[in-house]
């Protein structure tokens, strides 16, 4: 009888601990930063030069800027939960070459810039980055989010205005996404939501979304409830067939999709 109870009292202090941990190490488990930060002038023909913001709170967030044609929508970009800046870049030079102005962000705790990365902060300086941009006299913003950047995008969204709105490979939610995964408990002791299908209902402006349909780090299911639960009425859906998560963005598989897109307008 006595077995069986240090069994159960294993099997409780075991499940506690697996609680604990899984709460206070979950965003070092969700996002992957470099802190070994590269510099736009170490990389090779970049157009983007540094352009750092003092936040309210007095942090220090890096953005990379690419200053081009002023008469022309500038592009505000998010990036995925890895890396840094350093890592995205590449793959906006196309938009730089057509002549859009493009303004990169980095998130807390990624790169040079300190602290954590927590929603309500990532949202804050986001919504700054953004009234920066708009304080330079662009015609149009066109805020463009790639995986965990789509979530901050949408967030934006719903505290400012974006003339048009991008989104590659995202998730309808975090909290969707993370009860997805075989993670016990995961989803209940999410600290942050992200709850990209609820701001998107307050979005109306022009909006894409592509996707790959062999991810499966983010299925393509999660656009499609984006897009059904988009106010939008001018909301384009594409799914590329199969392409996965990493080379929808990183190999430029979306940029025709977007380029396309654009010329609409």
């Amino acid at each position: 009888m006595f077995f069986y109870f240090k069994i159960c009292l294993f099997c409780a202090l075991a499940a506690v601990l697996y609680a604990l941990l899984l709460y206070l190490l979950q965003r070092c488990l969700i996002f992957v930063p470099s802190h070994r930060y590269i510099s736009p002038a170490k990389m090779k023909n970049s157009p983007f030069t540094e352009n750092p913001l003092v936040m309210q709170d007095k942090t220090t967030v890096m953005t990379w800027y690419a200053k081009k044609d002023m008469q022309k929508p500038a592009i505000l970009f998010f990036h995925g939960n890895a890396l840094q800046l350093s890592a995205y870049a590449e793959q906006l030079y196309p938009f730089i070459e057509q002549g859009h102005s493009v303004l990169m962000m980095e998130y807390r705790n990624f790169g040079s810039t300190k602290g954590k990365t927590v929603q309500k902060d990532i949202f804050s300086d986001a919504v700054e980055t953004f009234d920066w941009l708009k304080k330079q006299g662009y015609p149009e913003i066109i805020v463009y989010g790639y995986s965990y950047g789509t979530a901050v995008a949408c967030g934006l969204t719903a505290m400012r205005k974006a003339d048009k709105l991008i989104l590659t490979a995202p998730f309808s939610s975090l909290l969707q996404l993370v009860k997805e995964k075989p993670v016990p408990l995961a989803g209940w002791l999410l600290k942050d939501h992200y709850l990209s299908d609820l701001y998107i209902k307050k979005y109306h402006n022009p909006l894409l979304l592509i996707h790959g349909t062999k991810d499966r780090l983010i299925p393509h299911k999660h656009s499609r409830n984006l897009y059904d639960a988009a106010a939008s009425e001018d909301k384009t859906l594409v799914l590329i067939d199969g392409v996965s998560h990493k080379p929808l963005y990183f190999e430029k598989l979306n940029h025709k999709a977007i380029f396309d897109w654009l010329k609409k307008y």
